[in-house]
Order: structure tokens, then sequence, then C-alpha cells
């Protein structure tokens, strides 16, 4: 009766020591296994495809109104450094031509020569960008840029050079990365004295054009 006793707690013991081995067992194979695994995948960036260039070079067409002189259309070239992600450098060149004044329709004459309304200006200035990003339909996504910009520089109209100031704004979408679109407000302010008293000439220009990085 005794071995019989011994046998059957013997047995009980085996038993008990292969049900919790195969519990651990099942616990350590859980830890190592989450019942949800999170379906991330990897962004891989290609870094040659991020443009470094700090060289912009540009074309531009748009409206001036000359004041007192009407709207012309205007065309010209822009080249900007950038110094930083924010600041850049830029030289402008613009090139119209002046129409007539109100006096002139009204009293049938010539206050200036057709080579005398030839209007040119040249500039440098710095500007400010502020960047930010252009959503569109079909998923795609743009970089841009918000800038400000002013300056100085000269202005050659009615056989005479004159120091114009200019500032103005404009937004800046990046196309790839190395063509961009830009669409640009600028005033420029110089003095004139052409019909008499002399005083503060207000010329406001808009413009679009395409530029290149380099």
């Amino acid at each position: 009766m005794e071995n019989w006793t011994q046998r059957i707690l013997l047995k009980t013991t085996l038993l008990g020591m292969l049900l919790s081995s195969a519990s651990n067992f099942a616990l350590a194979d859980a830890t190592d296994k989450p019942l949800i695994e999170p379906d991330i995948h990897p962004q891989i960036v290609d870094e040659s495809l991020i443009d470094t260039e700090n060289f912009e070079l540009g074309t531009f067409v748009g409206v001036i109104s000359i004041e007192d002189f009407e709207s012309s259309l205007i065309y010209g070239a822009r080249l900007a450094y950038h110094l930083s992600e924010h600041f850049f450098f830029e030289g402008n060149v613009g090139f119209a031509e002046g129409g007539e004044t109100s006096f002139e329709k009204l009293g049938n004459v010539q206050l200036l020569s057709d080579s005398e309304r030839d209007y040119n200006y040249y500039n440098i200035g710095l500007g400010l960008n502020l960047p930010g990003q252009l959503f569109t339909p079909g998923g795609y996504t743009f970089n841009t840029n918000f800038y400000l910009v002013g300056g100085l520089g000269a202005t050659e109209f009615a056989d005479d050079n004159r120091l114009t100031v200019n500032f103005g704004a404009g937004y800046q979408v990046l196309l790839n990365d190395w063509l961009s679109l830009h669409v640009t407000v600028r005033e420029h302010v110089y003095k004139i004295d052409l019909l008499g008293e002399e005083k503060n000439s207000f010329n406001t220009e808009v413009t679009s054009g395409l530029s290149v990085f380099f």
C-alpha cells in the first residue's frame, strides 16, 4: 500500500514539473513575439537627390505701372545667392517702355521722345525666405517660400538716371530640386519732376518667372 501511494505522489510531482516547464516555455515564446506587430517600414533617403546649390538664375515677365506714364509690359532677369535657408542676396534688371501722359493726350503735345520713354532699371537687395509647403490634388507636395525683398538701385527714364528704392514680396514654388516658379509684387520709388514740382514716383510691378539653381 505504501509503495502504491509513493508511486502516485511521484507521478503527480513529475506531471506538475512538466506542466510548469511547458507553461514557462509558452510565456517566453509569447514575450519574444508580440501579439500585434507594428506595420512600420523605414524610409530610405537618397542624399544625392538633395540639391545644395546656392546660386539661382531666372527670367521674369509682367506688367509695371509707371506713374503718369501708363502701364507697360516689363521683362528682365534675376540672379540670387542664398546665404542660408532664410536669407539671400539678389540682383535684378528690367526693361519696359513708358506710355503717354494724360497731358500729352489731351494737349496733343509730346513731353518725351521715343528713346526717352525707355524705362530700364537695375538693383541689388536682400531677401528673407519663410519656407512652407504646398499640397495639391493627387497627393503632390511642393516646397515653397514666401519671401520679402528690398534694396537700392537706379532707374533710367526720361533721359535721366534716378536713385531708386525698391521693396516687395513674392511666392516661390520649388517644382523640383533645380527649378522654381516665382510670382513677385515690387514697388519702385524715385524722385521725378517732369510735370512740374519734384515728387516721389511710385511704380508698381507684378511679374512671374522661372529660375534654375546651379
